[in-house]
């Protein structure tokens, strides 16, 4: 029976919708956003499991595959790179963790607009789905919402379906340490330690896999970080010189940005990557500061407190763009 009273009173519409969706559906495409982080990869596995028990097939997809910092995971299925590989024609393609075709990847972006889609997401967006789409900026991560999606079902959180949902709660709250970390959250939470999940096992995974590559980048970035506004804003960019130097690859650079915002004094920080075609940005602030506005004027999004976008511009004329946008933006707000 569908565990209606464990899922909150204002996500239940959704969460029934999404699973009414989802049993109509058959041969079924699974994409998260490129460059996937705990909770993409998560809500991927997470669906991949809830549909292979309702006896559907299902293929994962990511244009860029898992990073390495992922690696340790264990998954249900291969995630396909290409179109192509795909082993059989998909008929539905159902985006996780993203609310515009720009974040699928070029390589899947045709196929995904051609499909009848369901779109569950968390960031601020009005979502891309056809036959079903929920998307709530208030859950701390995608997973959150699959979670209450697998409840719908009556399917039972526990095993590999509740390790998937685990790793996007302890990686998009920090450790459940970001200001997204709710009651709902600690109530979710609880119900999969009660069920087995081992969350303490999970956390340990992912705090003990980094790389020395890692941490030689890490020392050649700390003395980049630009203060600004008597040390209230960070700011560090990273060029393709950094990874080679070091031996690190793009994946060895995420948390940094977090990091610096643990620095004492800093309210908001920023972190530009060199990349083909231009430039990523990530974008982390403290409660009182809304992040994501920021990155929506240049063409981003994500959350009030974590958010990022990419610019088609060169990295110093990126990081002269975007220093610009920030002190325009929290004037008021740090002085």
């Amino acid at each position: 029976m569908p565990q209606t009273d464990c899922i909150p009173f204002d996500y239940r519409a959704h969460a029934y919708e999404v699973a009414k969706a989802m049993q109509a559906i058959d041969h079924v495409l699974i994409l998260a956003h490129v460059n996937l982080d705990g909770d993409a990869l998560g809500s991927l596995v997470a669906c991949a499991l809830m549909l292979r028990a309702m006896d559907k097939k299902v293929v994962l997809a990511s244009p860029s595959g898992v990073p390495e910092f992922l690696s340790f995971y264990p998954l249900p299925m291969p995630v396909f790179r290409d179109p192509s590989d795909c082993p059989f024609t998909p008929k539905t393609a159902f985006l996780l963790d993203l609310g515009t075709f720009s974040r699928v990847g070029e390589s899947f972006r045709s196929l995904a607009q051609n499909l009848e889609r369901i779109n569950v997401d968390h960031h601020e967006g009005s979502g891309i789905g056809t036959l079903a789409t929920w998307v709530e900026p208030n859950a701390a991560s995608t997973t959150e919402l699959m979670a209450y999606v697998a409840m719908a079902l009556g399917q039972s959180l526990t095993g590999p379906l509740a390790q998937a949902i685990a790793l996007g709660l302890v990686t998009d709250t920090g450790g459940y340490s970001h200001a997204n970390t709710s009651a709902h959250v600690f109530d979710l939470s609880a119900h999969l330690v009660r069920n087995g999940c081992d969350i303490a096992s999970l956390r340990s995974d992912l705090d003990s896999n980094i790389r020395h590559e890692r941490m030689l980048l890490w020392a050649r970035l700390a003395p980049k970080v630009r203060f600004l506004n008597e040390g209230r804003i960070a700011i560090c960019a990273i060029y393709e010189e950094d990874f080679a130097a070091t031996g690190a690859n793009r994946s060895d650079s995420e948390g940094f940005v977090e990091y610096m915002l643990r620095l004492k004094g800093v309210a908001l920080s920023a972190l530009v990557r060199e990349q083909e075609g231009g430039c990523k940005f990530s974008l982390r602030s403290q409660p009182s500061l809304d992040v994501w506005d920021i990155a929506n004027r240049l063409g981003g999004g994500g959350h009030r407190n974590a958010a990022g976008g990419t610019l088609s511009l060169p990295l110093d004329a990126s990081v002269s763009l975007l220093t610009d946008t920030i002190l325009e933006h929290t004037f008021f707000w740090l002085f």
